[in-house]
């Protein structure tokens, strides 16, 4: 088996299990080289410009919009690998709907408790979903993620109401759709460079950051190339009408001359 074939092999498996667990792993998306000059320029962002994300009570520091600020960070968003493999797991046209660094300090951070990403989504759209790229090693003590592996093909509601979060962070999925407590669950710690994939209805954890050394991720918001603005009961941050399709020049489509 050549090179190229068994890179089209592990695409093909990560694809399958993108769709049928909701998420999938992939190793090496970025080179050494693009991690330490990633990694410099998330922590430049965190400096210039930062807010405490006490949302899920976690202490996450975080630059919700750094990609559209640093040129480095706008770089990794519209990545053409990450790009390429993003289309190639959804099979459809995507943009890039955000571009986030997170930190999570060592020693005093909560763990970020079970949720799914769609609850929170500013979307109307037929998939959304996060590539979650570490910039450091994540091993699980430093707060690496949790999925429960199939949730996303759960039965209805599609999506709950931001308001019973709100009500009971740690508990809303639960109370929803019982049965997910006694769903397998994988744990992913990832090396510098190494990625997530996962699909906005994947319920997720991560645990506390237990180690020395601070926890450093950029996450890749995609959404399919069609999607349009839904703003949320008290969240509407954007100056865009309900309905309106997404402008291109702030929310642009995936590059496709990647390697996938």
């Amino acid at each position: 088996m050549t090179t190229t074939d068994t890179t089209h092999a592990a695409t093909g498996r990560a694809v399958e299990d993108f769709r049928e667990r909701g998420f999938v792993h992939v190793p090496d998306l970025l080179t050494a080289d693009e991690v330490a000059r990633f990694r410099a320029a998330a922590e430049a962002a965190l400096a210039a410009r930062s807010r405490t994300d006490e949302e899920f009570g976690t202490r996450i520091v975080a630059t919700t919009d750094a990609w559209e600020h640093h040129p480095a960070l706008r770089e990794l968003a519209l990545h053409p690998r990450v790009g390429a493999l993003a289309e190639r797991l959804a099979g459809m046209p995507l943009r890039v709907w955000g571009g986030e660094v997170l930190r999570k300090d060592p020693g005093h951070s909560a763990p970020t408790g079970w949720h799914d990403d769609l609850t929170f989504a500013l979307l109307d759209s037929r998939l959304i979903f996060n590539a979650w790229i570490a910039l450091v090693d994540v091993p699980a003590e430093r707060g690496c993620l949790t999925f429960l592996p199939g949730s996303h093909r759960r039965g209805g509601p599609h999506r709950v109401e931001l308001a019973e979060h709100a009500a009971d962070p740690d508990n809303y999925l639960f109370s929803h759709w019982p049965e997910l407590r006694w769903s397998p669950r994988v744990t992913v710690p990832l090396r510098a460079g190494d990625a997530t994939f996962h699909q906005g209805r994947t319920a997720h954890y991560a645990g506390a950051n237990t180690s020395d050394e601070a926890r450093l991720s950029f996450l890749v918001t995609f959404t399919d190339a069609d999607a349009t603005y839904r703003p949320l009961p008290g969240r509407d941050p954007l100056d865009l009408r309900p309905g309106q399709p997404l402008p291109e020049a702030r929310y642009p489509r995936t590059p496709r001359n990647g390697n996938p």
